[in-house]
């Protein structure tokens, strides 16, 4: 590949990996307020909390499924590159819609579970994807 199609394919790829940390730093904060919302939840909040917990999941879902998009583009874009390992962006659901309709301490914990485990997902995504941002820029180094 020449240098002229190496540096098109890294900025595409570039182009992607920041438009996939957008929507996962988006989830993360979500994720954040959600997660604070469910504390509440579990000491007893009113049904209006867990409302308001499960507008925030259903936020960050709706993230998270941006993310994903951005994700399968930027597999894409690095697949042109070679060798990259994928980046998986399959993020699971939240149990939000169970958690207002069956509102007690075990669907809140259920519902506060998968939230921490969506935010831990997220975080590791975000890492994978600044490293691949290393990976890059180094590339673009050793052939600049």
């Amino acid at each position: 590949m020449s240098n002229k199609n190496l540096y098109k394919e890294i900025d595409e790829a570039v182009n992607a990996a920041n438009d996939a940390l957008y929507y996962l730093g988006n989830a993360e904060e979500i994720l954040k307020s959600a997660r604070n919302w469910g504390i509440a939840d579990l000491l007893g909040g009113q049904m209006i909390i867990s409302a308001i917990k499960n507008g925030k999941t259903h936020q960050a879902e709706i993230q998270m499924e941006e993310a994903a998009k951005a994700l399968k583009k930027l597999n894409r874009e690095l697949g042109d590159l070679g060798d990259f390992y994928q980046i998986n962006g399959d993020f699971g659901t939240m149990l939000g819609t169970l958690d207002i309709f069956l509102d007690n301490p075990i669907t809140d914990l259920m519902t506060q579970s998968r939230i921490n485990q969506s935010l831990r997902e997220v975080r590791q995504v975000i890492a994978q994807v600044e490293g691949v941002l290393d990976a890059l820029d180094e590339i673009a180094a050793e052939r600049g």
